[in-house]
């Protein structure tokens, strides 16, 4: 019985422990997008001034452990980056980002680097260029080490942790420009492919072990575009683009295709938390 005791006393500071790990911080980082040289004064959209002070001087980066975070089991990184007019706190609420991401039970830490706040603006700032994200995971790394939510061993391997980035609308840019500096394992991209072209066909086919998933709207801007990537992945990398719409999509074939390309009827802003996409397309993978 005292062996019981000790054993159940064991394990109830266990659990403690790992709740006590779970929960979200925030962070100032010298390696967020902003603030960047380029909007120092500003950027005019549509002749209006989004101003340096509001919108490209926020350097904070958001960052959320889910309960069941283990960092002694394999773990990953997952990137969000929100699109326009809009930023960190408001995207997680607005398209359930958290609450979703909890419910996947994927051993993963989910980070919002703040970008163009509450602008109109695709610009991805300081990690547009070379080795900034690498700098950014770094100190992320040792972020995670001083909670005592990794170890600080941990902290000094940093490839060895699988990236996935995803982002909707206007993160389409920064998340083209951090492909080709930064090994990246997964993209899910909720109606963004705006461009960047060269760059995910870049990505796509240097290993077929990526993951890549895409879904578009006919109104939300990236029909055309979407439709070219499809093409030519199948045409020019001799790749084998699935093609589904939104409410045939069940975790079946997410577990089983690699190359995604889903289809939706619903409007722009719609497609992250309609039936909990962002969740499955996260829990539901090739292994």
């Amino acid at each position: 019985m005292r062996n019981n005791g000790f054993l159940y006393l064991f394990l109830l500071l266990c659990s403690f422990a790992n709740a006590q790990q779970a929960g979200l911080i925030r962070y100032r980082s010298a390696y967020s997008p902003f603030p960047d040289t380029a909007r120092m004064n500003g950027h005019i959209y549509n002749k209006q001034l989004f101003d340096f002070t509001n919108h490209y001087n926020d350097s904070s980066v958001l960052v959320y452990v889910p309960t069941g975070f283990s960092k002694n089991k394999p773990f990953e990184l997952v990137v969000w980056f929100h699109g326009w007019n809009n930023n960190i706190d408001t995207a997680a609420k607005e398209f359930k980002l958290i609450d979703q991401f909890e419910a996947t039970g994927r051993n993963a830490i989910l980070i919002f680097p703040e970008g163009p706040k509450n602008a109109p603006d695709s610009y991805g700032g300081k990690m547009e260029n070379p080795g900034v994200f690498e700098y950014f995971v770094q100190e992320l790394l040792v972020q995670l080490a001083q909670r005592n939510i990794i170890s600080v061993k941990q902290s000094k391997h940093l490839n060895k942790y699988p990236i996935t980035l995803a982002g909707h609308s206007g993160a389409y840019r920064v998340i083209s420009k951090i492909i080709q500096y930064y090994p990246v394992k997964e993209l899910l991209l909720f109606d963004a492919l705006y461009g960047g072209n060269e760059s995910y066909l870049a990505w796509l086919a240097a290993s077929k072990k990526h993951r890549f998933v895409a879904i578009y709207t006919k109104d939300g801007g990236t029909f055309k575009n979407t439709q070219f990537i499809k093409n030519y992945m199948q045409d020019s990398l001799h790749l084998k683009p699935i093609s589904i719409n939104e409410n045939e999509v069940d975790a079946k074939t997410l577990m089983n295709q690699r190359y995604l390309f889903i289809y939706s009827d619903k409007a722009h802003n719609d497609v992250i938390a309609n039936q909990h996409n962002w969740q499955r397309f996260l829990a539901n993978r090739p292994k």
